[in-house]
């Protein structure tokens, strides 16, 4: 009867240990998936912050090509060649 009571016994403690190493790995992964949450955020936000760069440079770039002083120096490298 000793025995067996020692057998159940080393039982539950077998049962609490995994019970314990399953909840700390549980944590962990919760941790790492806040953390990996929290980084395609801020992905997302410097990606949209690249995207809002990009198109003020595509605008600044279209409107020099459109200015009048760009096409006039434009003419006139054409005409006196591209090396001044």
């Amino acid at each position: 009867m000793e025995t067996r009571l020692g057998e159940i016994e080393a039982e539950v403690a077998d049962l609490r240990l995994g019970m314990k190493e399953s909840l700390a790995r549980e944590e962990r992964l919760l941790e790492r998936a806040l953390s990996a949450e929290e980084s395609l955020a801020d992905a997302r936000r410097n990606e949209h912050d690249l995207r809002d760069q990009i198109d003020r440079f595509a605008r600044y770039h279209r409107a020099v090509e459109k200015s009048l002083p760009w096409r006039v120096i434009q003419s006139l490298r054409r005409l006196m060649g591209r090396q001044w």
